[in-house]
């Protein structure tokens, strides 16, 4: 019966420990995770848990029985011998006040090394996603080194710990023995002078060494949990992390997207000098197509986070449908939108599965006429496996283009409202991307998009082009417009575009 309930406690107690901490990450802002290492937040996760879990493990096995084992000893003790009840109460008072003090002792030591293991786990992380780019660099002896600065300092705190406890060992060791000797002394004192029988000095033998066996688990367990405790905190820091970005109270689903607007728009990446946008305003309608343009970088990219919440604006507003963002709520404004980014992302499953999960409940047939009109079936078919065939961890066993068709056909099968692409076409060769701007145009008609380009030939049909410049819109309009003001920096950019399609082909760009 005890085991049937301590098992019950300790797997449902993990299971919503698990679920609490997955619910967690799976809310956290984009920020969050591009200032923590994938791996050390695994750690925290994984080690931690299983930390905890082993001592709740042994905690519920065996330490209430020992409690009363111990309880019932120095009982029998008190009404056999008090003053050696008494000396025995002492020592297992002593021996639990001293583990404590031990545990305190120990806790910044356990925090060092679960922090740097922490760390190493990171570096790993880092090797195993990076790898073809560490090799390439001859990049190992690096990460090695760093690998092995961190080792360092986590083998000093374990020897520091050991130490701690090597000293209260000791001393615990030494205050139990004289103890036993101190109580065996007594009884046969006693005997000598007619209080005890020869019994009675085997009876407290048994009893004073049953008891300092019974206390050396609790003692444990009151040590082993520094380590528990160290593993708490670190998974307390993940569940107590604050999501930046909250549903406001009272936000509403969104149900469609009938126009887009950025009204004197400004953010600033936390912690970071300088607003990456600034006063940026623009709007469209549904149905039409708005090209972004920005040779400094950031603000493209900046305005696509913003338009999905991952991150608020610092000024201004974003409103859909003439209503403040923030009166929707989150997962419904992501669900109507179709995102093809340029780092595609993949899961380590099946080529079907990385496209369904844009729709979990699509049919086989709906993930083939996606892929299809991605232009992505005609790799998938060359595959032995076909829609079966594994990609690796992140898709490594595709190319870059391989990949982008399979995020475009994740975003066909979506069937979204509006469509967000940024530089869908980039990893394509010639001959692929023709058939995926079909793919595209199809994907896009009638639906209100927003276009990342450098390719400046790519969005010549957009309704809207914004071109900015460190995070300012400094000209807007169509691309017949902007080509034809001399002074512009789209136009400017178009011309070495252009000079440079000559160069290589012999053909003007469009």
């Amino acid at each position: 019966m005890q085991g049937r309930i301590s098992y019950s406690l300790l797997v449902d107690s993990l299971a919503s420990l698990r679920e609490k901490i997955l619910d967690k990450m799976s809310h956290q802002t984009i920020d969050y995770y591009e200032k923590k290492r994938v791996g050390e937040i695994m750690d925290r996760y994984g080690n931690g848990v299983s930390v905890i879990s082993w001592w709740v493990n042994s905690l519920c096995d065996g330490a209430l029985a020992n409690m009363l084992q111990a309880l019932f000893i120095i009982v029998v003790l008190f009404l056999k011998a008090f003053p050696i009840g008494i000396l025995m109460a002492l020592v297992m008072a002593f021996s639990l006040y001293d583990s404590y003090r031990k545990l305190i002792y120990a806790r910044p030591f356990n925090r060092g090394w679960m922090t740097h293991i922490g760390k190493m786990s990171g570096l790993m992380s880092e090797l195993f996603s990076n790898i073809a780019t560490v090799r390439s660099f001859g990049g190992e002896a690096a990460i090695r080194k760093r690998y092995l600065e961190n080792q360092a300092f986590w083998k000093d705190q374990r020897e520091k710990v050991y130490r701690v406890n090597s000293a209260f060992d000791i001393r615990r060791n030494v205050v139990n023995a004289l103890a036993i000797f101190g109580a065996i002394c007594f009884v046969c004192w006693g005997t000598l002078h007619g209080r005890y029988n020869p019994g009675d000095i085997l009876l407290v033998l048994l009893l004073t060494q049953s008891l300092t066996v019974t206390i050396t688990p609790i003692s444990s367990l009151i040590n082993q949990a520094g380590e528990a405790d160290a593993s708490a905190e670190r998974l307390q820091e993940l569940i107590n992390v604050e999501s930046a970005v909250l549903d406001e109270p009272g936000a509403v689903d969104l149900q469609s997207i009938e126009s887009v607007a950025f009204d004197n728009v400004s953010f600033a990446y936390p912690g970071k000098q300088g607003p990456a946008l600034n006063d940026v305003s623009f709007s469209l309608t549904a149905g039409q197509t708005l090209a972004l343009v920005d040779p400094s970088g950031s603000g493209k990219t900046t305005i696509i986070k913003l338009l999905l919440r991952f991150y608020d604006t610092t000024g201004g507003r974003i409103l859909i449908n003439g209503q403040d963002i923030r009166t929707f709520t989150k997962n419904s404004v992501r669900s109507l939108f179709g995102v093809v980014l340029q780092d595609v992302a993949l899961f380590n499953y099946s080529i079907e599965e990385n496209i369904a999960f844009a729709r979990p409940d699509a049919r086989s047939e709906d993930v083939r006429r996606a892929a299809r009109g991605a232009y992505a079936d005609v790799f998938i078919d060359k595959l032995p496996n076909k829609y079966e065939t594994l990609v690796g961890e992140r898709g490594i066993r595709l190319s870059g283009g391989e990949k982008q068709r399979i995020a475009i056909a994740r975003a066909l099968l979506k069937d979204p409202q509006m469509i967000i692409l940024d530089e869908a076409t980039s990893a394509l060769d010639s001959e692929s991307e023709r058939f995926v701007q079909s793919g595209l145009r199809e994907l896009m008609r009638g639906r209100t998009a927003v276009v990342i380009a450098h390719r400046l030939s790519t969005i010549a049909n957009a309704d809207i082009i914004v071109v900015l410049k460190d995070g300012r819109v400094i000209e807007t309009g169509r691309h017949a417009n902007l080509i034809h003001n001399a002074d512009g920096l789209y136009a400017k950019l178009h011309a070495l575009q252009n000079e440079a399609a000559v160069e290589q082909s012999g053909a003007p760009a469009a």
